[in-house]
């Protein structure tokens, strides 16, 4: 359960930034290149070393708790339907082999090329972005993202945010390949929310 949580952390914290960056335009450069990596890392020694470690997941911990915890905090509807959205897609995903290739093959151009242009290049970004939308962006229902329309329409934004996206759904093809289902949601809630308080 400790593993699924850490994979949940992802989902929200890469929605999060989704909305982040669609809304105001700006990102932490940081969390863009915990995203990158954890969409390159398809071959981890375990789900932590996916995120770089506690420091690359904690606001996704503490967002687990906002979300799934009794917190004072009103929960973001917008977050919530991300990410069960990204859940949802991830499911459709693992049932679809040439799909799943198609990334794979992606996901290793991509990798050719940070080694070329270093990691955090516009030109990731549009690999990523573009293998977004020939994959993710083609299973319905497809995220609706909302935001500022010309933040959205700006070509740079747009493949991050698909780029986190894809980061998203490699967090959710984690946690549903560790076991983790919609029902553990609603049913551990309460454990899931105790192991992100003391993962952080």
């Amino acid at each position: 359960m400790e593993e699924r949580t850490i994979a949940l952390a992802g989902i929200f914290q890469n929605c999060y930034q989704v909305q982040q960056l669609a809304n105001t335009g700006k990102i932490d450069p940081y969390y863009l290149n915990i995203a990158v990596k954890a969409i390159l890392n398809t071959d981890p020694e375990n789900t932590l070393q996916v995120f770089q470690g506690i420091p690359g997941i904690r606001d996704g911990l503490n967002l687990i708790q906002q979300q799934l915890g009794n917190s004072d905090k009103k929960r973001d509807t917008d977050l919530t339907r991300y990410s069960i959205s990204v859940l949802f897609l991830a499911n459709k995903l693992l049932k679809n082999p040439s799909m799943l290739k198609t990334l794979s093959d992606g996901i290793e151009k991509a990798r050719n090329q940070v080694e070329h242009f270093g990691l955090d290049h516009e030109n990731i970004y549009a690999s990523l972005g573009g293998l977004y939308s020939d994959t993710i962006s083609q299973l319905s229902p497809r995220i609706m993202v909302s935001g500022e329309p010309e933040i959205l329409n700006n070509p740079d934004n747009a493949n991050k945010i698909r780029s986190l996206l894809l980061s998203s759904i490699r967090a959710a093809v984690l946690w549903q390949q560790l076991g983790g289902n919609r029902w553990q949601l609603l049913l551990k809630r309460k454990q899931i929310v105790n192991i992100a308080k003391n993962l952080e």
